[in-house]
């Protein structure tokens, strides 16, 4: 019988090895020829795969070949008995992998496998095979299984056939007969075939048939009926992606309608059984660490006289294996010198502040946190290594760390078991909230009791149309968890129901993230009114071109006219349409779909571990079925064209250039740049500190002299230096170190935020451009905005040539530091607010100057970027 869990499964896997299995065949899912062997060692890897890939010990795999050598134990107890036979029983019949857990070390001895010298008996192998499972020990419940390989080209003897039908349906073994290039049970057996292949594929077809005649008189289970299969099939259907099917572990626990702490006569305890119905798919595991073999594949092969060799790595190997008393190693054995598992292993340290705060102080709670990382003993000197038992967890509480012992928290005072604490509409479920792990709740099969209970609950939730919330707790003094019971009724035969229901862990509160965004139809300015024209409100044109881009990207209804077409090319009946407008095609089905990343990753490692030289075999493209979805249909694609192009002309959609930015040289220091005046520093107008360069001397400029002190004074004193200890500051009438003549309170300040002054814009601007710093768009951004307040507090035309002026000087600039998007915007915005407001003339001189101040072109902007590169 099958197994109702995961794993308990066993597997033979007769392969036939006669020397017609050298010939080329054609490779059905691709172009090239390959030995017939070679496909059929494929086939078998992959099935063997998942089994080494789950790593349950109850997954046995057995291997056998027959048509080369003799490796059995029927024959040898019959040739111990008869040696003088010639002709004894089960020759040419080997077993290569005795039934054990499926291991890699099994793919190898497949992948080993070569073409034998003689033409094997595949139902001797069948016998074989059964007295393999006879001997294995296993139990009822498991699935028993033999898979037979041939190409049917040998003659063999047939007189034991009855007796393998015997043997399996004693047994309990299903049989699945894989023929290559077998004609399907449907066709007629092809008379140009060879006169051994005709009688063996007819041979096969009334054994299958004779033997599924029989065991389905003794089981109504599909899967132990036996099988006759082609092998193009069968190989391509092992080459697709499959996702890890397995049945969830079950579980017993009560269920609790009312407490019985509060009143035990009205309280009902169900019990209840749950599993898994979902789980989260994830990539293998890299368990090991495999050092490069840097010259392995290198003829190095040591000397048994020498310990030395050109290759440093195998040098190492030998050393390493000699110094423990193991000799020199094999060749074969060099991989296992190079690979180990990988364990986690931490260490915990205390980094010491270089310099120790106060104790008690928040620093220095802070400087002996215990952190978590790699050691190096060179680099940490100062570090002290913590053992884990003198750990302390502690609580982050704002910027403090609250320490915690083990103790301080007491245990939940809960008790295992799932608590219903009230019901609501289904109705009322935001879908969102379901998307954990779901696991199937159902009622316990020897309680009748617990069975009639949970079977009106359910039917009242499901009437009702209403969903539990419930309190689920693992185990004693475990922390509980929220979730969300789905009643579900099912009903799989006539007069039969099954009642059950789903479980979903529901979020918490702060697990939900809640983002609002504005109307995307109504638009409202700052006072409230709304506003029915706007370039962020669609049209009515917009809209209808985007639902006619949306209906034509329908991926369902691409696959009803794909599937409409299929039906009228091979002319189906009527009857034959009919169901298939009931099934409803759809293009993306969820349970055809695979993880691309996780298949990937499975397909490299399983033919890494077959391949032998990958630069000579390398990893060929992915399986379509992973990439079946990556792409739109090309049909869609043409199909949207005209619809997409009408729709960026309707919504103005341009493409938006690239902002690429010129990098700027330092200069070194100006004339105004190295020397902080400490006077004008302390000066109480508050002005910016003035500079004055070392080579101030060297300049045409005036030297500046210092003040001397003034006696008698009662203002503070600065020490500049340790020679003037005595310098006092000077006094409010110094004049400016770069302007003489004008005081520091006479000179135009800027407004605040910005860096440009109303009074002197030209010149604060060309300070700003020439100093360091990348603050080129500020300042044109300041300097227009003090263009547009001088312009419009002008009087008469006063003000006009200095604002065109500055817009010149922006204009260069924004060509320069390539800042054209910044002045364009400029202008298009000064624009607006010149003619909607009193100074319209201004526009008039603007448009006057022409060129030199008009918006930057794109040719103009490329023409300058070159000519700066």
């Amino acid at each position: 019988m099958p197994s109702d869990r995961a794993g308990y499964t066993l597997s033979v896997y007769a392969i036939d090895v006669s020397p017609p299995m050298g010939e080329a065949k054609a490779d059905p899912g691709g172009e090239r020829k390959v030995p017939k062997l070679n496909l059929v060692k494929e086939y078998v890897a992959r099935k063997c795969e998942p089994k080494i890939s789950s790593g349950r010990k109850t997954e046995a795999v057995g291997i056998l070949s027959y048509g080369g050598k003799t490796n059995n134990q029927a024959n040898q107890a019959f040739v111990k008995q008869d040696p003088d036979n010639e002709d004894p029983p089960y020759s040419n019949v080997s077993c290569d992998v005795a039934i054990q857990t499926a291991k890699p070390k099994t793919l190898e001895v497949v992948m080993n496998l070569n073409v034998g010298a003689h033409e094997g008996n595949p139902v001797s192998a069948l016998m074989v095979a059964l007295d393999m499972i006879h001997i294995h020990k296993h139990t009822k419940s498991w699935a028993l299984e033999v898979v037979l390989i041939t190409d049917g080209e040998s003659a063999f003897r047939q007189d034991e056939y009855e007796d393998a039908m015997d043997r399996f349906d004693d047994l309990g073994v299903r049989l699945s007969v894989v023929g290559i290039d077998f004609q399907p049970l449907d066709e007629a057996v092809d008379k140009t075939k060879t006169k051994n292949k005709r009688l063996s594929e007819k041979f096969w077809r009334t054994f299958v048939s004779m033997l599924h005649e029989r065991i389905s008189k003794t089981t109504n289970s599909e899967e132990m009926l036996p099988t006759l299969e082609t092998f193009d099939e069968a190989l391509i259907e092992s080459r697709l992606p499959r996702p890890a099917v397995v049945n969830g572990t079950v579980s017993g626990i009560d269920l609790h309608i009312g407490s019985p702490d509060v009143d035990a006569e009205q309280a009902i305890t169900i019990p209840i059984k749950y599993s898994k119905a979902t789980m989260k798919a994830r990539p293998p595991t890299l368990s090991k660490a495999w050092k490069p073999a840097m010259d392995l594949q290198l003829p190095a092969r040591p000397s048994l006289g020498t310990h030395r060799s050109s290759n440093q790595l195998m040098s190492s190997l030998i050393n390493q294996s000699q110094s423990q008393g193991e000799g020199i190693p094999k060749m074969e054995d060099f991989a296992s010198l190079i690979s180990a598992e990988v364990k986690h292993h931490s260490t915990y340290v205390v980094k010491k502040a270089e310099n120790p705060p106060p104790p008690g102080s928040q620093m220095a709670s802070q400087a002996y946190e215990p952190t978590q990382q790699p050691i190096d003993a060179e680099e940490d000197v100062d570090e002290e290594f913590v053992e884990k038992e003198d750990l302390v967890k502690a609580w982050r509480f704002g910027s403090t760390w609250v320490p915690m012992e083990a103790d301080t928290f007491e245990p939940m005072e809960t008790k295992k078991g799932v608590e219903i604490l009230g019901f609501f509409p289904k109705d009322a479920i935001k879908r969102h909230l379901l998307m954990g792990e779901v696991r199937f709740v159902w009622p316990d099969l020897t309680s009748p009791k617990g069975q009639i209970q949970f079977s009106a609950l359910v039917e009242g939730m499901e009437l009702r149309g209403m969903c539990a919330v419930v309190r689920w707790v693992l185990k004693d003094q475990a922390e509980p968890v929220i979730g969300l019971c789905l009643p579900a009724m099912d009903f799989p035969g006539e007069g039969k129901r099954l009642d059950y229901m789903y479980w979903v862990k529901l979020p918490f509160a702060e697990d939900e993230h809640n983002f609002w965004f504005p109307s995307l139809t109504t638009y409202k300015t700052a006072t409230g009114k709304v506003v029915k024209e706007h370039p962020l409100i669609p049209t009515d044109e917009q809209c209808e071109l985007m639902d006619d881009l949306v209906g034509s990207m329908d991926l369902d209804e691409y696959a009803k006219r794909q599937a409409k077409r299929d039906e009228d090319d091979v002319d189906m009946s009527e009857e034959g349409n009919g169901d298939a407008e009931n099934e409803s095609p759809k293009w993306f089905d969820p349970q055809k779909s695979y993880n691309p990343v996780i298949h990937r990753i499975k397909e490299a490692i399983f033919h890494a571990s077959l391949t032998s030289d990958l630069d000579a075999d390398p990893l060929g493209p992915p399986h379509p079925e992973l990439t079946k979805y990556f792409n739109a249909p090309s049909d869609i694609a043409e199909q949207v064209t005209d619809v997409t192009r009408r729709l960026k002309e309707a919504l103005d959609i341009k493409k938006v250039a690239p902002k690429t930015r010129k990098k700027i040289q330092k200069e070194g220091l100006r004339e105004d740049e190295g020397y902080i005046d400490i006077d004008e520093l302390f000066d109480e107008s508050g002005t910016q500190v003035k500079a004055e360069s070392s080579t101030a001397a060297k300049s045409d400029k005036p030297k500046i002299e210092r003040p001397s002190p003034i006696k008698g004074t009662d203002n503070p004193r600065f020490i500049e230096s340790d020679d003037e200890d005595m310098q006092s500051p000077a006094p409010t009438n110094t004049r400016s170190a770069q302007e003489p003549g004008i005081s520091n309170k006479g000179k135009p300040k800027p407004k605040a935020g910005r860096l440009i002054s109303n009074e002197t814009p030209l010149e604060d601007f060309k300070r700003l451009i020439e100093g360091e710093g990348d603050i080129f768009r500020k300042a044109l951004q300041d300097l227009g905005a003090v263009v547009e307040e001088n312009i419009q507090s002008s009087f008469s035309y006063q003000n006009y040539p200095t604002a065109i002026e500055c817009l010149k000087e922006m204009r260069a600039t924004a060509l320069m530091y390539e800042e054209v998007e910044t002045y364009n915007e400029y202008v298009k915005e000064l624009e607006k607010k010149v003619k909607s407001g009193k100074k319209k003339d201004f526009w008039e001189r603007f448009e006057g100057e022409g060129k030199e101040v008009a918006a930057i072109t794109e040719e103009e902007a490329q023409q300058a970027l070159e000519e700066y590169d």
